[in-house]
Protein backbone atom coordinates (compact mmCIF):
# COMPACT_ATOMS: atom_id res chain seq x y z
CA UNK A 1 0.00 0.00 0.00
CA UNK A 2 1.41 3.37 -1.03
CA UNK A 3 1.70 6.31 1.35
CA UNK A 4 -0.58 9.27 0.68
CA UNK A 5 -0.08 12.84 1.93
CA UNK A 6 -3.34 13.93 3.55
CA UNK A 7 -2.28 17.25 5.06
CA UNK A 8 0.48 19.55 6.27
CA UNK A 9 0.84 21.03 9.75
CA UNK A 10 3.67 23.33 10.91
CA UNK A 11 6.03 21.90 13.52
CA UNK A 12 5.87 24.40 16.43
CA UNK A 13 8.94 22.93 18.13
CA UNK A 14 11.39 23.50 15.29
CA UNK A 15 12.83 20.06 16.06
CA UNK A 16 11.64 16.52 15.43
CA UNK A 17 9.87 15.43 18.66
CA UNK A 18 10.96 11.78 18.69
CA UNK A 19 13.85 9.96 20.32
CA UNK A 20 13.99 6.98 17.97
CA UNK A 21 13.42 4.65 20.91
CA UNK A 22 16.04 6.47 22.97
CA UNK A 23 18.71 6.98 20.30
CA UNK A 24 18.41 10.78 20.45
CA UNK A 25 17.15 12.13 23.78
CA UNK A 26 17.20 15.70 25.01
CA UNK A 27 19.82 16.75 27.59
CA UNK A 28 17.25 16.84 30.40
CA UNK A 29 16.04 13.30 29.72
CA UNK A 30 19.62 12.07 29.28
CA UNK A 31 20.57 13.58 32.66
CA UNK A 32 17.92 11.85 34.72
CA UNK A 33 18.11 8.58 32.77
CA UNK A 34 21.83 8.56 33.67
CA UNK A 35 20.88 9.01 37.33
CA UNK A 36 18.48 6.08 37.02
CA UNK A 37 21.23 3.94 35.50
CA UNK A 38 23.57 4.88 38.34
CA UNK A 39 21.00 3.99 40.99
CA UNK A 40 20.41 0.64 39.26
CA UNK A 41 23.97 -0.36 40.20
CA UNK A 42 23.40 0.18 43.92
CA UNK A 43 21.66 -1.97 46.50
CA UNK A 44 20.88 0.71 49.08
CA UNK A 45 17.08 1.02 48.91
CA UNK A 46 15.33 -0.67 51.82
CA UNK A 47 11.77 0.60 51.28
CA UNK A 48 9.31 -2.27 50.78
CA UNK A 49 6.27 -0.01 50.30
CA UNK A 50 6.17 0.95 46.65
CA UNK A 51 3.90 3.72 45.36
CA UNK A 52 2.79 3.20 41.78
CA UNK A 53 1.14 6.65 41.67
CA UNK A 54 3.40 9.42 43.06
CA UNK A 55 2.33 11.05 46.30
CA UNK A 56 3.12 14.50 44.89
CA UNK A 57 0.55 13.85 42.17
CA UNK A 58 -2.25 12.78 44.54
CA UNK A 59 -1.81 15.82 46.81
CA UNK A 60 -3.65 17.97 44.27
CA UNK A 61 -6.87 16.28 45.50
CA UNK A 62 -5.97 16.66 49.20
CA UNK A 63 -7.28 19.44 51.44
CA UNK A 64 -4.59 18.97 54.09
CA UNK A 65 -1.66 17.52 52.11
CA UNK A 66 -1.86 14.29 54.12
CA UNK A 67 -5.13 12.58 53.22
CA UNK A 68 -7.13 12.10 50.06
CA UNK A 69 -10.67 10.90 49.42
CA UNK A 70 -10.73 7.38 47.95
CA UNK A 71 -13.67 5.33 46.70
CA UNK A 72 -12.62 1.67 46.87
CA UNK A 73 -14.42 0.05 43.94
CA UNK A 74 -13.89 -3.45 45.36
CA UNK A 75 -16.07 -2.91 48.44
CA UNK A 76 -17.78 0.45 47.90
CA UNK A 77 -16.12 2.09 50.92
CA UNK A 78 -15.77 5.86 50.38
CA UNK A 79 -13.68 7.96 52.75
CA UNK A 80 -10.44 9.72 53.54
CA UNK A 81 -7.21 7.74 53.38
CA UNK A 82 -3.63 8.71 54.10
CA UNK A 83 -1.73 9.52 50.91
CA UNK A 84 1.10 7.32 52.17
CA UNK A 85 -1.39 4.42 52.18
CA UNK A 86 -2.94 5.12 48.77
CA UNK A 87 -1.84 3.51 45.49
CA UNK A 88 0.90 1.56 47.26
CA UNK A 89 1.79 -2.14 47.48
CA UNK A 90 4.45 -3.98 49.39
CA UNK A 91 7.27 -5.40 47.28
CA UNK A 92 5.48 -4.46 44.05
CA UNK A 93 8.77 -3.60 42.28
CA UNK A 94 10.90 -6.15 44.11
CA UNK A 95 13.59 -7.66 41.89
CA UNK A 96 15.91 -10.62 42.16
CA UNK A 97 19.59 -10.53 41.31
CA UNK A 98 21.63 -13.72 41.68
CA UNK A 99 19.02 -15.19 44.01
CA UNK A 100 18.93 -12.11 46.25
CA UNK A 101 15.90 -9.82 46.41
CA UNK A 102 16.23 -6.04 46.39
CA UNK A 103 14.10 -2.90 46.10
CA UNK A 104 16.35 -0.75 43.95
CA UNK A 105 13.61 -0.16 41.37
CA UNK A 106 11.86 2.02 43.96
CA UNK A 107 14.95 4.25 44.13
CA UNK A 108 15.12 4.35 40.33
CA UNK A 109 11.46 5.34 40.06
CA UNK A 110 12.06 8.05 42.69
CA UNK A 111 14.05 9.88 39.99
CA UNK A 112 10.99 9.77 37.74
CA UNK A 113 8.79 10.88 40.63
CA UNK A 114 11.01 13.93 41.22
CA UNK A 115 10.79 14.88 37.54
CA UNK A 116 7.04 14.29 37.63
CA UNK A 117 6.69 16.69 40.57
CA UNK A 118 8.71 19.35 38.70
CA UNK A 119 6.62 18.99 35.53
CA UNK A 120 3.38 19.09 37.50
CA UNK A 121 4.38 22.47 38.92
CA UNK A 122 5.10 23.75 35.42
CA UNK A 123 1.87 22.38 33.95
CA UNK A 124 -0.38 23.50 36.80
CA UNK A 125 1.07 27.03 36.70
CA UNK A 126 0.96 27.36 32.89
CA UNK A 127 -1.37 30.09 31.63
CA UNK A 128 -2.72 30.61 28.09
CA UNK A 129 -0.28 32.54 25.93
CA UNK A 130 2.81 31.27 27.76
CA UNK A 131 5.51 29.42 25.87
CA UNK A 132 6.22 25.76 26.58
CA UNK A 133 9.75 24.43 26.51
CA UNK A 134 10.69 21.62 24.11
CA UNK A 135 12.80 19.94 26.82
CA UNK A 136 9.77 19.86 29.14
CA UNK A 137 7.56 18.44 26.38
CA UNK A 138 9.98 15.60 25.64
CA UNK A 139 10.43 14.89 29.35
CA UNK A 140 6.65 14.85 29.77
CA UNK A 141 6.42 12.13 27.13
CA UNK A 142 8.84 9.97 29.14
CA UNK A 143 7.14 10.63 32.48
CA UNK A 144 3.78 9.65 30.99
CA UNK A 145 5.28 6.43 29.63
CA UNK A 146 6.38 5.44 33.12
CA UNK A 147 3.11 6.45 34.78
CA UNK A 148 0.98 4.70 32.17
CA UNK A 149 2.86 1.41 32.44
CA UNK A 150 3.95 1.10 36.10
CA UNK A 151 0.61 0.19 37.68
CA UNK A 152 -1.00 -3.07 38.88
CA UNK A 153 -3.58 -2.75 36.10
CA UNK A 154 -0.92 -2.86 33.40
CA UNK A 155 0.83 -5.75 35.10
CA UNK A 156 -2.46 -7.66 35.19
CA UNK A 157 -3.02 -6.80 31.52
CA UNK A 158 0.43 -8.14 30.56
CA UNK A 159 -0.23 -11.30 32.57
CA UNK A 160 -3.51 -11.78 30.69
CA UNK A 161 -1.69 -11.48 27.35
CA UNK A 162 0.81 -14.12 28.45
CA UNK A 163 -1.98 -16.43 29.63
CA UNK A 164 -3.84 -16.02 26.34
CA UNK A 165 -0.73 -16.78 24.31
CA UNK A 166 -0.09 -19.91 26.36
CA UNK A 167 -3.66 -21.21 26.23
CA UNK A 168 -4.80 -20.22 22.74
CA UNK A 169 -1.59 -19.87 20.75
CA UNK A 170 0.33 -22.70 22.42
CA UNK A 171 3.33 -20.43 22.92
CA UNK A 172 5.88 -21.06 25.65
CA UNK A 173 5.53 -17.90 27.72
CA UNK A 174 7.35 -17.63 31.06
CA UNK A 175 5.38 -16.43 34.06
CA UNK A 176 5.63 -12.65 34.42
CA UNK A 177 7.55 -11.95 37.62
CA UNK A 178 8.05 -8.57 39.27
CA UNK A 179 11.63 -8.64 37.93
CA UNK A 180 10.32 -9.15 34.39
CA UNK A 181 7.69 -6.46 34.86
CA UNK A 182 10.22 -3.87 36.06
CA UNK A 183 12.67 -4.76 33.29
CA UNK A 184 9.92 -4.34 30.70
CA UNK A 185 8.87 -1.02 32.26
CA UNK A 186 12.32 0.55 32.00
CA UNK A 187 13.21 -1.15 28.71
CA UNK A 188 10.11 0.13 26.90
CA UNK A 189 9.85 3.65 28.36
CA UNK A 190 11.61 5.62 25.62
CA UNK A 191 9.86 3.75 22.81
CA UNK A 192 6.53 4.41 24.51
CA UNK A 193 7.51 8.07 24.93
CA UNK A 194 7.73 8.43 21.14
CA UNK A 195 4.05 7.47 20.94
CA UNK A 196 3.32 10.43 23.21
CA UNK A 197 5.61 13.10 21.76
CA UNK A 198 4.06 12.73 18.28
CA UNK A 199 0.68 13.88 19.62
CA UNK A 200 -0.76 17.34 20.26
CA UNK A 201 -0.38 18.70 23.80
CA UNK A 202 -3.65 20.13 25.13
CA UNK A 203 -4.63 21.49 28.55
CA UNK A 204 -8.33 21.37 29.36
CA UNK A 205 -9.61 23.43 32.29
CA UNK A 206 -12.75 23.05 34.39
CA UNK A 207 -13.05 26.17 36.56
CA UNK A 208 -15.47 24.29 38.85
CA UNK A 209 -12.79 21.73 39.79
CA UNK A 210 -14.69 18.52 38.94
CA UNK A 211 -11.89 16.40 37.48
CA UNK A 212 -11.22 13.15 39.31
CA UNK A 213 -8.44 10.61 38.95
CA UNK A 214 -7.82 6.96 39.83
CA UNK A 215 -5.16 4.33 40.42
CA UNK A 216 -4.62 4.11 36.64
CA UNK A 217 -4.27 7.88 36.17
CA UNK A 218 -3.27 7.83 32.49
CA UNK A 219 -6.14 6.67 30.29
CA UNK A 220 -6.50 6.17 26.53
CA UNK A 221 -9.88 6.95 25.07
CA UNK A 222 -11.73 7.61 21.84
CA UNK A 223 -14.73 9.57 20.60
CA UNK A 224 -16.89 6.47 20.14
CA UNK A 225 -18.06 4.36 23.10
CA UNK A 226 -17.86 1.30 20.83
CA UNK A 227 -14.21 1.85 19.83
CA UNK A 228 -11.54 -0.15 21.64
CA UNK A 229 -8.91 2.24 23.06
CA UNK A 230 -5.27 1.70 22.14
CA UNK A 231 -2.39 4.00 21.26
CA UNK A 232 -2.93 3.57 17.51
CA UNK A 233 -6.63 4.40 17.32
CA UNK A 234 -7.27 6.11 20.66
CA UNK A 235 -8.03 9.77 20.01
CA UNK A 236 -7.01 11.04 23.43
CA UNK A 237 -4.51 10.15 26.12
CA UNK A 238 -5.74 11.78 29.34
CA UNK A 239 -3.97 12.58 32.61
CA UNK A 240 -5.79 14.73 35.22
CA UNK A 241 -3.17 16.87 36.92
CA UNK A 242 -5.49 18.67 39.33
CA UNK A 243 -9.24 19.01 39.97
CA UNK A 244 -9.27 21.99 37.59
CA UNK A 245 -6.85 20.86 34.84
CA UNK A 246 -6.63 17.84 32.56
CA UNK A 247 -3.60 17.13 30.38
CA UNK A 248 -4.51 15.63 27.01
CA UNK A 249 -2.37 14.25 24.20
CA UNK A 250 -4.54 14.31 21.11
CA UNK A 251 -4.26 12.91 17.61
CA UNK A 252 -5.49 16.25 16.24
CA UNK A 253 -2.19 17.97 15.45
CA UNK A 254 -2.75 21.69 14.85
CA UNK A 255 0.68 23.33 14.79
CA UNK A 256 0.49 24.80 18.31
CA UNK A 257 2.77 23.92 21.19
CA UNK A 258 -0.15 23.88 23.62
CA UNK A 259 -3.86 24.01 22.85
CA UNK A 260 -5.91 25.39 25.74
CA UNK A 261 -9.61 24.68 26.25
CA UNK A 262 -12.20 25.47 28.90
CA UNK A 263 -14.70 22.63 28.82
CA UNK A 264 -18.34 22.49 29.84
CA UNK A 265 -20.59 20.14 31.78
CA UNK A 266 -21.03 17.49 29.08
CA UNK A 267 -17.29 17.11 28.44
CA UNK A 268 -16.47 17.06 32.16
CA UNK A 269 -19.02 14.27 32.59
CA UNK A 270 -17.41 12.26 29.78
CA UNK A 271 -13.93 12.73 31.26
CA UNK A 272 -15.12 11.65 34.72
CA UNK A 273 -16.68 8.57 33.14
CA UNK A 274 -13.35 7.58 31.61
CA UNK A 275 -11.62 7.48 35.00
CA UNK A 276 -14.54 5.84 36.79
CA UNK A 277 -14.64 3.10 34.16
CA UNK A 278 -10.86 2.78 33.93
CA UNK A 279 -10.09 2.52 37.65
CA UNK A 280 -8.46 -0.65 38.93
CA UNK A 281 -9.68 -0.41 42.52
CA UNK A 282 -9.52 3.26 43.62
CA UNK A 283 -11.20 6.46 42.43
CA UNK A 284 -9.73 9.67 43.88
CA UNK A 285 -11.81 12.85 44.17
CA UNK A 286 -12.18 16.03 46.18
CA UNK A 287 -13.82 15.57 49.60
CA UNK A 288 -16.91 17.55 48.58
CA UNK A 289 -17.54 15.73 45.28
CA UNK A 290 -21.15 14.52 45.45
CA UNK A 291 -21.33 12.73 42.11
CA UNK A 292 -19.25 9.60 42.59
CA UNK A 293 -20.91 6.23 41.96
CA UNK A 294 -22.10 4.38 45.05
CA UNK A 295 -21.26 0.80 45.92
CA UNK A 296 -18.98 -1.77 44.32
CA UNK A 297 -18.11 -1.67 40.62
CA UNK A 298 -17.59 -5.26 39.43
CA UNK A 299 -16.51 -4.42 35.87
CA UNK A 300 -12.99 -3.19 35.21
CA UNK A 301 -10.60 -3.09 32.23
CA UNK A 302 -9.73 -6.51 30.84
CA UNK A 303 -7.79 -7.85 27.88
CA UNK A 304 -9.87 -8.02 24.70
CA UNK A 305 -8.66 -10.02 21.71
CA UNK A 306 -10.07 -9.53 18.22
CA UNK A 307 -8.98 -10.61 14.77
CA UNK A 308 -9.53 -9.24 11.27
CA UNK A 309 -9.25 -11.47 8.16
CA UNK A 310 -6.22 -10.66 6.03
CA UNK A 311 -6.35 -13.55 3.55
CA UNK A 312 -9.45 -15.74 3.79
CA UNK A 313 -8.14 -18.43 1.42
CA UNK A 314 -4.88 -18.79 3.34
CA UNK A 315 -6.81 -18.64 6.64
CA UNK A 316 -4.80 -15.69 7.87
CA UNK A 317 -6.00 -13.01 10.23
CA UNK A 318 -4.49 -10.12 12.14
CA UNK A 319 -4.67 -10.33 15.93
CA UNK A 320 -5.44 -7.17 17.89
CA UNK A 321 -4.97 -6.82 21.65
CA UNK A 322 -6.89 -3.97 23.31
CA UNK A 323 -8.90 -3.04 26.39
CA UNK A 324 -12.29 -4.57 27.01
CA UNK A 325 -14.49 -4.48 30.09
CA UNK A 326 -15.80 -7.46 32.01
CA UNK A 327 -14.72 -10.07 34.55
CA UNK A 328 -12.18 -11.92 32.42
CA UNK A 329 -10.38 -11.85 29.07
CA UNK A 330 -12.81 -11.18 26.21
CA UNK A 331 -11.65 -13.55 23.48
CA UNK A 332 -13.26 -12.66 20.15
CA UNK A 333 -10.54 -14.18 18.01
CA UNK A 334 -11.36 -16.84 15.46
CA UNK A 335 -11.68 -20.55 16.13
CA UNK A 336 -9.30 -22.18 15.40
CA UNK A 337 -6.70 -19.48 15.77
CA UNK A 338 -5.77 -19.31 12.10
CA UNK A 339 -3.40 -16.37 12.57
CA UNK A 340 -1.07 -18.72 14.41
CA UNK A 341 -1.18 -21.55 11.85
CA UNK A 342 2.14 -22.59 10.41
CA UNK A 343 2.52 -22.11 6.67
Amino acid sequence: MAWELVGRVPNPWGRVPVTGGGQSVTPKVAEYMARIAERATRRDCSSKRHHYVPQSYMRAWSSDGKRVRVLDTRNGIDGLRGIRDTCVRENFYQMKDGGNSHHQAEAMLAVIDDETARLLRVLRDWTPGEDFDFEDFMSLAVVLAFQRNRTPQIRRYLEAIDDWQRQRANQQMPTLTSTGFVSSLFGSALTAADEHSTRQLELWDDPRGRFITCDQPVQITSDSPDALPDMISGKYLMWPISPTRLLVLSQEINGEKVTHRIIGDAEVKRVRGVFIKGAESAIIALPGDGNLPAGKRPKRPQLRVDCTPVDVKARKCRIRLAWGYGKETLDHACQPLCAMRSQ
